[in-house]
């Protein structure tokens, strides 16, 4: 069977000669460079004895042996990266066998007789909604024929069929069969090497010239090696864009090929089905956790894979995700619903193609088409419950949650996140129309003039939705083809509409999407006139009023929100300062110029807790807080040490402020919707 697999492209083969050629170049200058260094320490050594031979005394001593240190230092500075322990650890992971899982080790031995390829030395189970071939030993890869290793994440066979987990093992099992995979090894040593040596390395430079200590001589030559190591780094780093970028190029066509095995032995449908459904199971995955995190230790969950089936059902029923054999389907078309951008700008540093593009391929390649197997993968594994309950305790240690808090069921965790979550209202009584979108009506008396004109048809259709996103996606192109404009040479050329451009082109694009821009917002202030119309008419008297009011107060919180955001903004700019280590004389620069911004923000801050719509949301606590800061008098710095107090206290103060905004304007927003949704059911 393995003679019928698909071959290699040829764009992989080049790609691989290519990645092969920048890790054979990088290589090679690592290895001048460290010849080099082993030359300055001959060459200073050298000169050293040749010092002291001349003359001993204090002087020559200190000297040679500044001279020496110089090619010692950068020498070290060079292999150091050799000496620096791997962190990582396998505590997370889960190691399974044939008795464990006699299932799913059939499914592995199908594939392996179909590719062709060795057996994984090991499986294990991991919490993530992944799966991953790797090896035992990276550096050794590098040598020798070593064993790889299948990980597959219990987040994924939570959210698949048996069919479509088969086509996801199929696929790593392409990267089995591929001995390109090697070149990772090498990579993985030149980026430690690059970490290690250019963005590393500032304690080692601190420790040169702390070694140094106070005699001007050692100190001279302590700033000579910083300098020789600064050289070194510059030529490092030079290389190190050519050689990942390389990389990366590569590991999107590995990923390709490896789909393209995946097709050829399974089913195109089910591997489709499953990476389109892969974005849906892992936010429902990460939703789950952070809420959990969100409530400061009030709650734990004792299964997180029960919680992301559920929550993904939620999303699902959200966004009008069918459910299909008992999971929810994802069209090609649902990925791109919310993003409509028109611009393409290839990422050279991802390691993986868009799922899109992958399913574009898959869709043209070979294939046996085996029958589908629609049980859910979790069936398969034996003692899946107790699993999920041992890999939530896991993935609960390796992010560090202390086990604390009442720990919920599945039920319970559902009530909790429907009751905090805001969209349950935006979504379900307006097919997710304000999701984006706030119900701004200026001149609202004009609206109610004109009431004759109301209608009750499609408000929130399909496609009355998509205008929202496609103001949102009209204004990213703009801020996308402004910068292209400023920095032409950072990326050189992109696609818009599919048309090639250079990036010296992107400016000529603009005045036509602000029209489209205008022409867009024009239809959804249109739309959200026509919804206060069809309101406003099915209202009696007394909730006419009320509606009126909410959306003229809603109005007034739009316009004020700006004003007041803007201004936050301009003075948390001048307060960055503070997070840095920096000289005294600098510092009190910047002091200077944040205690002249200090003084318009203080104004708009008494703007905001007296003559405000926002006053009204201030509690007496909050609104002595900003009382404080307005009336006092902060420097901040004093006698070359910051003022705790003072610090702490205007971070307070900025936090306060922002809560105070986006709390007052949400939950006047959900109180003006839930007012309507209200009136449907009237």
């Amino acid at each position: 069977m393995t003679n019928n697999l698909p071959k290699i492209s040829s764009a992989y083969q080049s790609k691989l000669v290519s990645a092969i050629a920048s890790i054979s170049v990088f290589f090679l200058i690592y290895l001048i460079l460290i010849l080099v260094s082993l030359l300055m320490i001959f060459l200073l050594g050298y000169g050293a004895i040749k010092m002291l031979s001349i003359a001993v005394n204090y002087f020559t001593v200190l000297a040679a042996a500044g001279l020496l240190s110089v090619g010692i230092f950068v020498f070290i500075f060079l292999v150091k990266f050799i000496f620096r322990k791997n962190h990582y650890s396998t505590r997370h992971l889960l190691e399974v066998n044939r008795s464990h899982q006699p299932q799913l080790f059939a499914i592995i031995d199908e594939i392996v007789a179909e590719t062709g390829v060795k057996a994984p030395q090991k499986v294990f189970l991991s919490p993530d909604v992944n799966a991953s071939v790797s090896y035992n030993s990276i550096f050794w890869s590098m040598f020798l024929p070593v064993n790889k290793n299948l990980t597959i994440g219990v987040g994924l066979i939570n959210s698949t069929s048996v069919g479509e987990l088969r086509t996801i093992l199929a696929h790593e099992f392409g990267h089995f069969s591929q001995k390109s995979m090697k070149v990772g090894g090498y990579v993985n040593q030149a980026e430690k090497i690059i970490f290690e040596t250019v963005y590393n390395n500032k304690d080692y430079e601190n420790f040169i010239m702390e070694f140094s200590g106070g005699n001007a001589i050692f100190k001279i030559f302590g700033l000579i090696s910083v300098s020789f190591i600064n050289a070194f780094q510059s030529v490092l780093k030079s290389i190190s864009n050519f050689l990942f970028k390389n990389h990366a190029s590569l590991q999107r066509e590995m990923e390709y090929h490896a789909d393209a095995i995946s097709t050829y032995i399974t089913n195109p449908d089910e591997q489709t089905s499953s990476l389109l459904r892969l974005e849906l199971s892992d936010v429902a995955f990460n939703y789950s956790f952070n809420f959990y995190i969100g409530s400061n230790q009030k709650y734990l969950p004792k299964d997180l894979y029960k919680n992301q089936f559920s929550l993904m059902k939620i999303l699902s029923e959200r966004n009008n995700h069918p459910y299909v054999n008992g999971l929810p389907k994802i069209d090609a078309e649902d990925l791109t619903r919310y993003n409509k951008s028109r611009i393409e700008i290839e990422d050279q540093w991802t390691s993986h193609p868009d799922i899109l593009k992958r399913v574009e391929r898959i869709k043209t390649n070979k294939t046996r088409n085996i029958a589908a197997d629609h049980r859910y993968a979790k069936e398969i594994i034996s003692g899946f419950d107790k699993i999920c309950e041992i890999m939530t305790s896991k993935y609960l240690t390796l992010h560090a949650v202390k086990n604390v808090g009442e720990v919920l069921e599945d039920e319970t965790f559902i009530k909790l996140y429907l009751d905090d979550n805001i969209y349950k209202t935006l979504s379900s009584n307006f097919n997710g129309y304000y999701e984006r979108h706030n119900p701004v009506i200026e001149n609202i008396e004009s609206v109610i003039s004109d009431i004759s004109s109301h209608h009750d048809v499609d408000l929130f259709s399909d496609k009355k939705v998509s205008l929202v996103y496609e103001k949102t996606g009209i204004e990213n192109d703009i801020q996308t083809l402004q910068y292209l404009a400023s920095y032409p040479k950072e990326i050189k050329t992109f696609r818009f509409d599919g048309t090639l451009y250079k990036a010296k082109d992107a400016a000529s694009l603009i005045p036509n999407l602000e029209s489209e821009l205008k022409r867009v917002k024009d239809e959804l202030l249109k739309n959200d006139k026509a919804i206060f119309q069809h309101y406003y008419h099915i209202s009696n008297e007394d909730i006419k009023k009320q509606l009126l009011s909410k959306y003229r107060n809603f109005a007034v919180l739009d316009r004020e929100f700006d004003v007041f955001q803007k201004s936050l903004n301009d003075f948390t700019a001048y307060l960055q300062f503070m997070t840095v280590t920096l000289p005294f004389e600098e510092i009190r620069q910047h002091r200077a110029k944040l205690l002249k911004a200090e003084e318009p923000f203080k104004q708009k801050t008494k703007e905001l807790i007296e003559n405000s719509a926002y006053k009204e949301a201030l509690k007496a606590d909050d609104k002595n807080l900003l009382q404080e800061f307005v009336n006092s008098e902060y420097i901040y710095f004093n006698k070359d040490k910051y003022l705790e107090h003072e610090v702490n206290a205007i971070s307070i103060v900025v936090e306060k402020y922002q809560t105070l905004l986006n709390d007052h304007y949400l939950n006047s927003k959900l109180e003006l919707l839930n007012f309507q949704a209200e009136l449907n059911k009237n």
